[in-house]
């Protein structure tokens, strides 16, 4: 019997695997926040809807599994001998040693629709500029300076560069390269679109957050004690200037709001931040 439940439970962690990012129907019992990230790979059960949306990560795991949360401590002491462009770098190596649970780390997931691309390689330069373009857009909105690194070697993740942006703000404590945002899109795969994506076609280009490696991220990160730029208020500039067919995802404590991490998780699309709530059925 023993075996015989073994044999049940690895069958069933390998078909969930396999369907991590296939299209689903939406299920009207969860959020949308959960329908969305659902879709997009973020398939753990870690991750679930809770009364307020507050409690909405297993409380079991919450220690072991946000590792992303103790490890991004290592950029409060940045090593101060390095010149910024070494520390951007080694920075940006940081933001490469994420959990593998895909509800344990911050993930971009998007269904472009199959017309804007030619292919999958021409769906990887759409993807690239629409998100520098949603950058751009935020840190106008934000009167904020964000320059895009093009002179800096960093890492691939499944064959393509992760891109660098250093933020200069005076009033919210960025100088000295100090602020970056660090993003990467995966090789995009030619997939079926949920039809509850907003913008939608039938067939897209679809990055999604269910591998342990290739996964795509956007993130913002500040070294130094001060907490002090409005990390929550960037997400949703930036997700404001994306298509509806992108959205945004991050575990707890990965978001800072009002100087401090949001210990639950948000997803962001269209520029509002969604909680992880039960809806409310009248």
């Amino acid at each position: 019997m023993t075996k015989l439940k073994t044999i049940c439970f690895a069958v069933t962690t390998a078909a969930l695997a396999g369907c991590a990012a296939m299209p689903r129907h939406y299920d009207d019992e969860s959020s949308r926040a959960l329908n969305l990230a659902r879709a997009g790979g973020v398939y753990d059960q870690d991750l679930r809807d809770s009364p307020d949306g507050t409690r909405s990560y297993r409380k079991g795991l919450l220690v072991s599994a946000l590792d992303l949360a103790r490890l991004a401590t290592s950029l409060d002491a940045p090593l101060r001998h390095l010149t910024g462009t070494q520390t951007l770098f080694f920075n940006a190596t940081d933001i490469m040693m994420t959990p593998d649970n895909p509800s344990a780390r911050p993930s971009l997931m998007g269904w472009m629709p199959e017309s804007l691309a030619a292919n999958e390689d021409d769906a990887y330069d759409h993807y690239v500029a629409v998100v520098d373009e949603a950058i751009t857009q935020a840190a106008e909105s934000m009167a904020i300076t964000a320059t895009k690194l093009t002179d800096v070697k960093t890492p691939e993740i499944d064959g393509h560069p992760l891109m660098l942006w250093s933020v200069t703000v005076e009033r919210y404590g960025c100088a000295d390269s100090n602020c970056i945002i660090a993003y990467n899109i995966q090789q995009p795969n030619h997939w079926k679109t949920p039809s509850y994506v907003i913008g939608r076609e039938a067939a897209s280009y679809n990055i999604a957050a269910n591998h342990p490696e290739k996964y795509s991220r956007l993130v913002f990160r500040q070294s130094g004690h001060e907490r002090t730029f409005p990390v929550d208020e960037f997400y949703g500039a930036v997700s404001a200037g994306m298509p509806p067919w992108i959205v945004m995802y991050f575990p707890p404590n990965t978001v800072i709001q009002d100087g401090e991490p949001l210990p639950y998780p948000v997803l962001y699309e269209q520029g509002q931040q969604l909680m992880f709530r039960e809806p409310d059925h009248e």
